[in-house]
């Protein structure tokens, strides 16, 4: 109790010599009207706009300002002109031809065309003619679509891109399975596991090796085989493409195929 009657007190007596010293400096502070400082006439020192009306008068009139204007212009040189100017004044007698047809006669660009189109036909024949002379001599291998023991699949639902970059191998090859010498019920079998093994492993492009047949005495049985397998078998759905491998890695002979992840679901048919 005692000590906050002491800081009250000492609160009470900080106000009262903050109020002397402000009542102090009250009485130091120069009054307003010591600011204005005055001249001996007694009028304010600081005029503007004393001399205002003799600069008004020495102002020349409108009527003497444009004479004044109209002596000093004179008229444009040739350094002056803009170069529209300059080549508007030299095309300026120019006139426009009559009775002028544009380009050559109707005959002449018909023969023109003709021209250019046999030009092109005898490039194309040349180039086919150059690639064959290549495909004959080793040089080239056939495109694998030109061959007829080409095949491609599956029949519904195929990715033409997928498909195209498939035959390029332009996928690389997880997995190979190798058909030769089996008999028809030994190559399903074989063709059964290794499809469950790459699925669970999974390996998404794969490729069936199976020949091209020249030895059947009928259709290739294995190459039909294998298409059957992957349009019929029971990892069907599991298909995304297949196509006959690139000339370099078999040809006809080997079957690459891409797999889904997961199987494609079975559409209901309308009603």
């Amino acid at each position: 109790m005692r000590r906050k009657e002491f800081l009250i007190g000492k609160a009470l007596e900080n106000i009262r010599g903050l109020k002397r010293f402000l009542s102090t400096m009250e009485d130091r502070r120069p009054h307003w009207s010591e600011y204005i400082h005055k001249d001996e006439g007694g009028s304010l020192r600081n005029r503007p706009f004393k001399n205002l009306g003799r600069i008004i008068e020495t102002i020349p009139k409108k009527s003497s300002l444009k004479r004044g204007l109209n002596r000093g212009c004179r008229e444009k040189t040739e350094a002056d002109k803009t170069e529209q100017e300059i080549f508007l004044e030299a095309m300026k007698d120019v006139r426009p031809l009559e009775n002028r047809t544009s380009g050559h006669s109707p005959r002449q660009t018909k023969e023109h065309t003709m021209e250019a189109k046999v030009m092109t036909e005898s490039m194309d024949i040349s180039r086919g003619i150059r690639e064959l002379a290549a495909l004959i001599r080793g040089e080239r291998p056939l495109p694998v679509e030109k061959i007829p023991e080409y095949m491609d699949g599956p029949v519904f639902n195929m990715d033409r891109s997928l498909v195209r970059k498939l035959r390029k191998g332009q996928f690389a090859i997880h997995a190979y399975c190798e058909l030769h010498g089996l008999r028809t019920d030994e190559a399903l079998q074989v063709m059964d596991g290794f499809m469950s093994d790459a699925l669970m492993n999974n390996r998404r492009a794969i490729a069936f090796i199976h020949g091209r047949g020249k030895s059947s005495a009928g259709e290739p049985v294995l190459k039909g085989l294998v298409k059957d397998f992957l349009n019929r078998g029971r990892f069907r759905r599991y298909v995304l493409a297949y196509s006959s491998a690139p000339s370099w890695d078999g040809g006809p002979g080997v079957t690459y195929v891409l797999l889904r992840k997961r199987p494609v679901k079975k559409t209901k048919g309308k009603r």
